[in-house]
């Protein structure tokens, strides 16, 4: 391998930093401290116009299928970048694995994946206009996409989920692992790992604040699920950190589940979090955001043991993690879970659903937290066994920093860098 190789980060920019943007910082920083030099090279996401490859497309047939345009778009955008100075590129979120390059490591999280995995809860939630027309462009987005990931030289992928679409979508195998550490500053980090692994061994008190949930208000993370089951406890107060395009929606359900409008135990999915989240779902309406009389702050119902906090820095949001009984991360097959190693780096249990992909992967069912049906129901029963029994949430505890020393940027550094090592010597 070359002692000091030229990298591009290829990285969509989509205007946002979440969990992955502070992984990919992580990972330019491995790269540079192993001696290499990196350039990130991002493409800017947003649409502007209608328009491909400089050609217009009428606005009628743009909205017919907008994922499709957009995806299209980006692709010929990541078509046009010049990395022939580049002795390799690393590719990030989709479409951005597209890019044709002769030494190609490609950071795999997900396809475009109302285009695959999604495809038909996205259609059943009431995206796609014309249902007929989404699944007609998937199909020729599927074929976009075969040549350009068969020709990718390595691919890491964060868990088994994500392997197996490559193998189910792509029929592509042999992919190497790559797991991230925690994506924020957590003071009990030491050496390099995500937590120090002679404090996990003496574990931590169990919280006695709010249930905790962090991630984005979007389909399907499904904060919504534990919406309704803070309605189905008599206690404790559930806190929900994090913005997104559906905030709005979701305080407008625990709205109507306060007041009585809404049962949420026995609330259907299309009603709770398949659906747009927009004033046509089931629960909008034209005073969806509106809150509710008599609210101050960020409470928007006197009655509701929900409370939402919206964006908070690394400090704050380590405070909620330390408070915190337990951790709820209800979103349907992620692709990792970064929520969850870092509520476990706290000593903190986590509860996720059985079809959460990578979470259910990383949390081990009665060990390190509690893997549950994605009912309001079952999360409601999790959380209370926690809350109630101290002693096996303080077990939990110990077992999830443990596990979570285990995922720690040293070992993650070493995952990275064999991936650039086989596609340097490829």
């Amino acid at each position: 391998m070359n002692a000091r190789a030229r990298i591009a980060v290829l990285k969509p920019d989509h205007g946002i930093v979440g969990g992955f943007e502070r992984v990919v910082d992580r990972v330019e920083t491995i790269l540079m401290d192993a001696g290499h030099e990196v350039t990130r090279v991002s493409v800017d996401m947003a649409v502007r116009a209608h328009a491909v490859d400089d050609l217009p497309v009428p606005a009628e047939v743009w909205n017919a299928a907008p994922e499709y345009f957009a995806y299209v778009a980006a692709r010929t955008r990541f078509d046009r970048l010049d990395t022939s100075r580049f002795d390799m590129v690393l590719s990030t979120q989709p479409p951005s694995f597209s890019h044709r390059h002769p030494r190609h490591l490609a950071l795999f999280y997900h396809h475009h994946r109302v285009m695959y995995d999604l495809l038909e809860r996205y259609v059943e939630a009431g995206f796609a206009a014309d249902p007929g027309v989404h699944r007609a462009a998937a199909e020729t987005v599927r074929t976009l996409d075969q040549p350009r990931l068969e020709a990718v030289t390595h691919f890491l992928t964060p868990s088994d989920a994500v392997a197996a679409r490559l193998d189910r979508f792509n029929s592509i195998t042999g992919t190497g692992r790559f797991l991230a550490g925690v994506g924020v500053d957590i003071s009990v980090a030491a050496g390099g790992s995500a937590v120090d692994t002679g404090a996990a061994a003496n574990g931590v008190a169990t919280g006695t604040g709010a249930v905790l949930c962090v991630g984005r208000h979007e389909f399907p993370k499904r904060c919504e699920l534990l919406v309704a089951a803070a309605h189905l406890l008599d206690g404790p107060e559930v806190h929900i950190v994090g913005t997104g395009g559906r905030l709005a929606f979701t305080r407008e359900l625990d709205r109507r589940f306060a007041s009585g409008e809404l049962d949420p135990a026995t609330v259907d999915d299309v009603t709770l979090w398949c659906n747009t989240g927009r004033a046509d779902s089931p629960v909008g309406t034209a005073a969806l955001g509106a809150g509710s009389g008599g609210s101050t702050g960020d409470r928007h119902v006197r009655s509701s043991p929900v409370r939402f906090s919206g964006w908070v820095d690394d400090a704050t949001l380590n405070a909620a993690y330390r408070d915190a009984p337990c951790v709820v991360a209800p979103a349907l097959d992620e692709d990792y879970g970064l929520t969850a190693i870092e509520a476990m780096a706290h000593g903190r249990p986590v509860v996720v659903c059985h079809d959460g992909g990578g979470l259910a992967e990383l949390v081990e069912h009665l060990r390190t937290g509690l893997v549950v049906d994605p009912t309001p129901t079952a999360l409601a029963e999790g959380i209370r066994l926690l809350t109630e029994d101290r002693d096996l949430a303080e077990e939990l505890g110990r077992n999830g920093r443990l596990r979570a020393a285990e995922l720690n940027w040293v070992t993650a550094a070493d995952q990275l860098l064999e991936g650039v090592r086989t596609v340097l010597d490829s």
